[in-house]
């Protein structure tokens, strides 16, 4: 008879998971008349108890907190994860096109929101917007508009951050995509203590 080391059996043939999956729920009638369960059960219910502990008590412990540039990262991690978006005409010509994702687009605005201090970035969808095409540029280059919602610093002078922020992604997003940003957009929907 082979022995399943992956799925250890209790001497009544249950498995020690059959048994953790229920641990905080009441005894069954087999468990309350089975000394290997009973055993099984109350080693589970002190380790369960331990890790409940563990875990609130980390909660509590300010010095356990992940600092703001973990949660920029996670986050940052998390759009990059997010579907690619929908696809923007970059160029169209009577041959074809070029098109870029708006994740890629999204990317870019986050790398100047993030890089701008006093300022976090939280949600951000791009559009594109025909009417800001740049007469300036080749027939068929697209323009886009952004809404970019942000969180800022409590200190934060917010008229002249968001005007910076602003020119910066026009900027950025005319010289690393090549695309006209018309309309920037920026929501201020939160505030952070520095």
């Amino acid at each position: 008879m082979a022995i399943d080391e992956t799925n250890p059996r209790l001497g009544c043939g249950r498995s020690i998971d059959e048994v953790w999956a229920t641990i905080n729920q009441p005894p069954t009638a087999h468990e309350n008349g089975c000394a290997p369960c009973r055993t099984a059960r109350g080693s589970l219910a002190k380790l369960a108890e331990a890790a409940r502990t563990l875990r609130d008590n980390d909660a509590e412990d300010p010095s356990l907190q992940p600092h703001h540039a973990v949660k920029d990262a996670i986050m940052n991690l998390a759009r990059a994860e997010v579907r690619r978006g929908n696809r923007l005409p970059v160029f169209q010509s009577g041959q074809g096109g070029i098109t870029i994702s708006e994740q890629a687009i999204t990317s870019v605005i986050w790398f100047g929101t993030d890089a701008l201090p006093g300022v976090r970035g939280r949600r951000c969808r791009v559009h594109a917007d025909p009417a800001t095409a740049d007469a300036l540029r080749p027939a068929g280059t697209a323009g886009i508009s952004v809404d970019l919602r942000i969180a800022v610093a409590s200190d934060t002078d917010i008229p002249g951050t968001a005007e910076l922020l602003r020119q910066r992604i026009i900027t950025m997003i005319t010289g690393h995509v090549g695309l006209n940003a018309g309309t920037v957009n920026i929501t201020v929907e939160d505030f952070y203590d520095v």
